[in-house]
């Protein structure tokens, strides 16, 4: 039933039916309102969702035109609730509204995005008595099936079958396991910080000194990061998701986050400069404090135009900085505390893995109606993103003639993105579920990340093992013939020690002889003097 109101009987009598203005209703249109003298507060509805101002009823006949007019009118239709935002995954909403339209026949009802929602049925429309300060109202039946936004929408039919107007009902949908996904996010960010500390423990000063008396490569990598990447990412976005600010968003800040650990690994795959690789990943790391900030707030704005929701800059500046905490706390732990740096240095690849496994297992559980969202735009995207930045940092580094590793380190420090920063960042400052949806884009991009460097790896070694068969082979006969000669001679050696042992033993044999035959002479010589 609807709700009861207190008697209203302010105003002169009028030829039309009054039509109410509810609180947020346009201005009444100019020659056809009347102002009652409504000063008496017991003239006040009593029900406050659909509380009326009683200063400006309106009302009209059908004419030409007249259609324009109701539709301008669309807030003339309240409900309740008034929106239903952050509801559950499996749960059923039944809603009711409340109109001041003169005509209403029927109602129809849908949904903008039958994935997140759906209309199960639609009641019959019922009058509003004359008590009331509405003419008609309603009930639907709502559905959450998927995570997302959605809108239901409301088209309200007169007597001839025209359409009177349309009214929107707001929504949002949140995972049925939400919990889990909390517990995914701040687990996240304990072990981002720990691996921070990690790194700050670990930095060989003296080799950043060295460096920074020659800081080429460097400084090619941060140009290729922080000036390439973001700009590629943001101008991808554009391409790939012209009317998805959440795409454009999410791929956005995966471009401005700073190098990942895996960049390192790869490196040193490839042939690469690892000492390069890791001073980019840390410089890139500390300067990620400011850059991701300014990016965000420079070229954010520019995406959040047509967006529902706010980027919460300050919440994103706030969060990147507090970063810094645990890197410079692992600094401090290595100037004083160096037996824990040394242990912590020991700590580093086994938390890059655990970070890595933790993401590849419980992240990817949780995260499992990500796959459900991706199409061939945004695996698309995930792939271009890393590939355009391996290729910038090549192309780049090749224009300046440095060293082949260099720029074997400068490409995959450029296309690796660390986007366990980039999901949390998300998941931490955005509302839900927008922080939810928005990760699917970076998550891609991790995915895809991989490919082209597995395949660079496998063609690498291909490349080495039908250049180099010849060297193979002769070093195996070296190696043989080394081997054979080494037993040879061993060989040699042994008969060799044999016949001068041998020798040794005869010369043993005559002079024992000897000396018998010179003893037997003394002895027959001392005989024959006694006789």
């Amino acid at each position: 039933m609807p709700p009861t109101y207190s008697p209203r009987t302010c105003g002169d009598p009028v030829e039309h039916p009054p039509l109410y203005y509810l609180p947020d209703a346009p201005p009444p249109t100019p020659g056809r309102h009347l102002k009652p003298p409504c000063d008496s507060p017991q003239y006040a509805p009593v029900n406050p969702i659909a509380r009326v101002e009683c200063q400006t009823p309106t009302y009209g006949t059908v004419q030409d035109g007249e259609m324009e007019v109701v539709v301008e009118q669309l807030k003339d239709v309240v409900f309740s609730p008034k929106e239903l935002m952050q509801v559950y995954e499996g749960t059923n909403h039944f809603v009711t509204w409340y109109t001041i339209l003169p005509d209403v026949a029927r109602v129809t009802a849908k949904v903008q995005d039958e994935m997140v929602a759906k209309v199960e049925w639609v009641g019959e429309v019922e009058r509003g008595s004359p008590s009331d300060n509405f003419t008609y109202y309603g009930h639907f039946n709502v559905s959450a099936l998927f995570i997302g936004y959605n809108k239901v929408i409301l088209t309200f039919y007169d007597s001839f079958d025209k359409v009177a107007g349309e009214a929107e009902l707001k929504m949002s949908v949140l995972l049925a396991y939400q919990y889990l996904n909390n517990i995914f996010t701040v687990v996240l960010g304990v072990l981002v910080a720990l691996a921070y500390v990690n790194m700050g423990a670990t930095i060989n000063l003296k080799v950043i000194k060295g460096i920074v008396k020659k800081p080429v490569g460097p400084v090619v990598g941060i140009i290729c990061q922080y000036i390439f990447m973001p700009l590629i990412a943001f101008g991808l976005g554009k391409i790939a998701f012209p009317g998805n600010v959440l795409g454009q968003l999410g791929l956005f800040l995966m471009g401005c986050c700073p190098g990942g650990g895996a960049s390192n690994m790869w490196t040193y795959l490839l042939g690469g400069s690892l000492d390069l690789s890791i001073m980019m990943t840390f410089f890139s790391t500390v300067i990620a404090f400011a850059a991701v900030p300014l990016w965000v707030l420079g070229l954010g704005q520019v995406i959040m135009q047509d967006a529902d929701f706010v980027i919460p800059y300050k919440d994103i500046a706030v969060f990147v900085f507090s970063l810094s905490v645990p890197c410079v706390f692992g600094i401090l732990i290595q100037h004083f505390f160096p037996r824990v740096a040394k242990v912590l240095e020991k700590m580093l690849t086994p938390m890059a893995l655990f970070i890595i496994i933790f993401v590849f297992t419980f992240g990817i559980y949780v995260h499992l109606y990500i796959f459900s969202l991706f199409d061939l735009k945004s695996i698309a995207a995930g792939f271009s993103l890393p590939a355009l930045g391996y290729l910038s940092g090549l192309v780049l580094s090749s224009i300046l003639r440095l060293p082949l590793k260099d720029r074997i380190a400068i490409s995959i420090e450029t296309g690796i993105q660390n986007g366990s920063v980039a999901i949390f960042i998300l998941k931490f400052t955005l509302e839900k579920p927008a922080g939810d949806l928005t990760v699917m884009f970076p998550a891609a991009a991790v995915i895809m990340t991989p490919l082209p460097l597995a395949t660079a790896f496998i063609i690498r070694c291909i490349y080495l093992r039908a250049t180099t068969p010849k060297e193979s082979e002769d070093d195996d006969l070296k190696e043989k013939d080394a081997k054979e000669m080494k037993d040879k001679g061993a060989k040699e050696m042994t008969e060799r020690s044999t016949e001068e042992a041998g020798e040794r033993k005869e010369n043993e044999d005559d002079g024992d002889s000897k000396k018998r035959n010179v003893a037997g002479a003394d002895n027959l010589a001392l005989e024959l003097g006694e006789n």
